[in-house]
This record gives structure tokens, sequence and C-alpha cells, in this order.
């Protein structure tokens, strides 16, 4: 593989990976304002709403658009523009077949969810409030289902700075209406801090309904080009019966697979406040640790996280197109470049959350719940990690056609997921709920890398290397985090805007001595292709600019 094609799969996943990462930081800045206008109370009915919402992405995600995605790779791939076009068309419509079906589901079954989520010791104004979030929540199964069919062909034509930038449009536009109209009800019209949750909803659909004029818009342009192409091509396309089969066999294993990822969350939500009160807990302590462990430390963890959605979209064309041609050497080393900057990336970024727990609880949340939402978070830093390369494992999986495999793996995670929370929930306390999905992701990553080993003699002695670097790095921020405590530098005996500061200094000199160490083993040199002057004057150009 050339150097310009290895920088091409590195620069076009962080490309998609900074787009989710910055609709990861709005959806980051709005919760402190929002929990203010909810209350602190409500956030556990947001908490089940915005995993179902969730779900509903990573299914939209990784299911049918990634089958669209790998397709347009293929046949555009082949020249056959005729065949993109028909996909393009044929994934729409199921899309919006899919999603008007699983609305009906969804709105039909409301009730007895929000009955079983809530536990034996709910009550019924609990079930009525989350049966009504879950109604409103309907609209956007069909919204999104059909957003990510967009964003599956621009995915394969690999033209991720669309897709970036629609996730940026989307959640800007969530955060926004999520504010305005939450503010709107309950302090202009002087309703309850409920209604606050159900606008928050409710902007999900009105977000992605604006992400999908942007790509009306963008397709004026870009989409022309490619039906140009289809008019002068002399051959015909794939039947539609055949093309249908194929999507399906693409996607119902994405599909699949997406359901069975979030089976952890599915497992917490449905299971934790039975399994905490049983041991114990009181109703609204569990609610309260629920609402902590799956928005506030779900939301900070999501940050190392964009990396695997972004390498998980990234990687398919990519990979497809080196299956397709049979150039076993390009697939190994995009594999392998794909593991070394996830890890290189993300590792600094998930040691932060662990190391300073504490500092970053504080200044996002205040002192409320300091304790026990510190105690989370050190523990989320564990499966913030092993929940980012899970999923890359994943996608590389269906990627490289071992479907059936990566299906029967996540099986065996969620059986493990089953077997390890009620015990470690019973006898280790709230925190057991993120220890048994830290165990699940690493059961996932170590079979799905060991097959990807044996079928395409992958060997990852770089990659070991390369994490030995990068621990060598981790433990030099530490020790600049300790000279700062001793500095005096606290953050949480701070007011919150001295304590922002002080954070920001924890940031910017942790990161920097990560870089610096790690650039003495020559490691970002090797990732990005690129000497450490040459990455400064660059970043320097991009921020003057």
């Amino acid at each position: 593989m050339t150097k310009g094609k290895k920088q091409s799969l590195i620069a076009g996943a962080l490309t998609s990976s900074a787009g989710i990462f910055i609709s990861k930081a709005l959806g980051l800045l709005y919760v402190v304002p929002f929990t203010a206008i909810a209350g602190e109370a409500n956030m556990s009915f947001y908490s089940v709403a915005y995993t179902y919402y969730d779900i509903l992405l990573s299914i939209c995600s990784a299911g049918i658009p990634f089958a669209v995605a790998a397709m347009v790779a293929k046949y555009s791939n082949n020249e056959d523009y005729k065949t993109v076009i028909l996909v393009r068309k044929l994934s729409m419509a199921l899309m919006l077949l899919s999603g008007f079906v699983m609305a009906i589901l969804f709105i039909m079954v409301s009730g007895p969810l929000a009955a079983s989520v809530l536990g034996a010791k709910k009550t019924p104004e609990d079930v009525v409030i989350l049966r009504n979030v879950f109604m409103i929540l309907s609209l956007a199964v069909v919204c999104v289902p059909f957003l990510s069919s967009f964003r599956g062909f621009y995915q394969g034509l690999k033209d991720l700075k669309s897709y970036a930038f629609s996730q940026v449009l989307e959640q800007l536009t969530r955060v926004v209406s999520l504010l305005a109209l939450g503010a709107f009800f309950v302090y202009i019209l002087d309703m309850n801090n409920i209604f606050a949750v159900y606008m928050a909803v409710l902007s999900t659909s009105l977000a992605a309904i604006a992400a999908i004029a942007y790509y009306l818009i963008y397709d004026r342009k870009h989409y022309q080009p490619i039906k140009e192409l289809a008019r002068h091509q002399t051959s015909r396309p794939k039947e539609v019966g055949e093309l249908f089969q194929e999507l399906l066999l693409f996607g119902l294993p994405y599909l699949i697979t997406a359901l069975l990822g979030n089976s952890m969350n599915i497992v917490n939500n449905n299971f934790f406040i039975n399994t905490a009160t049983s041991a114990g807990s009181s109703y609204e302590d569990a609610k309260l640790a629920l609402g902590i462990i799956q928005v506030q430390c779900n939301k900070l963890t999501s940050i190392p996280q964009v990396l695997a959605l972004g390498f998980s979209t990234g990687i398919v064309p990519y990979v497809t197109i080196s299956l397709e041609n049979r150039n076993f050497k390009e697939l190994r080393r995009n594999v392998l470049d794909c593991l070394d900057t996830v890890l290189y990336i993300g590792a600094p970024l998930c040691f932060c959350l662990f190391a300073l727990a504490s500092p970053i609880y504080y200044i996002m949340y205040g002192k409320g719940n300091l304790s026990l939402g510190s105690e989370m978070l050190a523990w989320s830093s564990l499966l913030a990690l092993t929940g980012t390369l899970s999923p890359i494992c994943s996608s590389l999986m269906m990627s490289l056609r071992f479907r059936r495999q990566s299906i029967l793996y996540l099986i065996i995670g969620f059986v493990v997921k089953l077997i390890t929370f009620f015990p470690l929930v019973k006898y280790t306390g709230f925190s057991g709920a993120i220890t048994s999905s830290v165990v699940t992701s690493l059961v996932i990553i170590f079979l799905n890398l060991n097959l990807i080993k044996k079928k395409y003699k992958v060997q990852y002695t770089r990659v070991w290397r390369r994490l030995g670097a990068i621990a060598i790095g981790l433990i030099a921020m530490n020790g600049c985090f300790v000279l700062l405590r001793w500095a005096g530098l606290t953050v949480v005996n701070a007011s919150r805007i001295v304590g922002v500061l002080q954070l920001a200094a924890y940031g910017i000199l942790g990161m920097l001595t990560y870089v610096i160490t790690t650039a003495f083993f020559r490691l970002p040199q090797h990732l990005f292709h690129m000497s450490l002057p040459a990455m400064v004057r660059r970043m320097t150009r991009r921020f003057v600019r």
C-alpha cells in the first residue's frame, strides 16, 4: 500500500471521527443546563430514552447503511454506476418502510417496556412519564433510519466530509432545540419540569429532519455526477431482486451485530434497578445511580468512543475494496493501522477520565453526588477504552465477511454480560454494571482479533510493541498530573471558573507530555507519516486559518 493510500485511510477515519467528536462535544455541553431545566430527579427518564435512542442510532449506522456503504464502494470500484443508483433508491425505500414499522411496534410496546424498565417498586406516575417519552421517541425511529441511508451512500463513495458535517449539524440542531424548547415550556409556560425531557426527546427527530434537508441540498451538486456517469454506462445494472438479496445478506448481520453490540445497555436498563434494590439499595438511590452511569458517565466516555464510530465508518470502503481486489497485504496493513491509531489517540483520553475523574465530574456536574459520580466515571474509563475497540473489531469482522462468527461472538458476549452482571452488582455495588460490560468487551475483542489473525495472518506484534510505548507515555502523563497536584491545582476545591482553567492545564500539559514521550519512540511520526515539527506546523496553520 502506498503512503498516500495509507494516509487516506487514516485521514478519512479521522475526518469522520472529528465530525462525531464535535457533535459529541456539543452533546456534552448541554447536559449541565439541561439538568437544571429538567431537574436531576427526571434525568433517569432521559437516560433510558437516550439509551434506546443510542441503540436506534447504532442500528441505523451499523445495519443497512453499512451494507449500503460496502455495496456502493464495491460497485463504484467496478464503475457500475447504474447499480450504485439502484442501491441508493432501494436502501432509502427499505429504510423508510422499516422505520415506519419499527415506530408502530415501539408505540405498541411503550407501556409494558416502561413498566419493565422501572422495576417492581415503580410508581404509576413514573410509568406514564416513561411511556410518553417512548411514544415521542417513536418519531425518531422513522427519521433516523432514512437519514442513515444518505450517510451510507456517501460513506461508500468515501465522502466522509459530508458525513462529518451532517453529524455536527444534527447535534447542533438537537442541542439548540432541546434547550430552547425545554426552557420555553418550563420557564415561559410554567409547566412541569418533565416537559423538558419530552422536548429533549422530540429534538432528536427535529435534528434528523435538519440533517436530511442538508443532504437533499448536498445531492444537487454531488449526486448529479453519479447520474451523469450512469447515463453513459452501456452495461445493464444488477437486477433489483439480486440487489435486495445482497442488501439483506449484508445488512441483516450488521443489524443483528448492532443489536447485540448494545446488549450491555439493554441489560443495564432492564435489570439494574431491580438488581440493585434486591441487593439492599433504595429505589431512589438505584434510579440516581442508573442516571449517572447511563447519562453523565456515558456522555463523558462517548468522547473517546467517537473513534469507534469514526473508524468503523471510515474503514469499511477501504477493507471492502482490498478484499474485492484480493490485496491481502494492503488489507493487513489497514487492520493494523486502524488498531494502532485508535489505541494511540484513545488511550490518553480514557486515562484522563480515570486519573482526573473527580475534577472532570466536578467541572461538568458540580459537587452534587460528586463521590458517587467520580467513582462511576473512574470505572467507566475502562469501558471507554474497551467500548472503543470492541465495535471497531466487530466492524472489521463484518467487512471481512466473518458475519456468522461476529454474531456468534456477540451472542457469547451477551451471555457473559448476563452471567457477570447480577453477581457483580450484588457483591460490588453499582460499579458492577460497568465492570461486567468491561469483561464482556474484552471477550469480544479477543475472539474477533484472534479469528482475524488466523484467517488473514494478521500479526499483532507491532501493535503490542507500540502499546508498550503508549503505556510509557501514560506513565509520564500521570507523573505530570502528580506534579500539578503538588503545585496546588486541586480543581475540586476551586470555583468552577478557576477549576476549568486548572483542568485545562492538566489536559494540555498532560497531552503534551504524552506526545513528547511517545515521539521519543517515533510513534506519532510512524502513525501520521510526518515529523513532530511538521505536525506542529500543520496544526498551527489550521488554527491560525
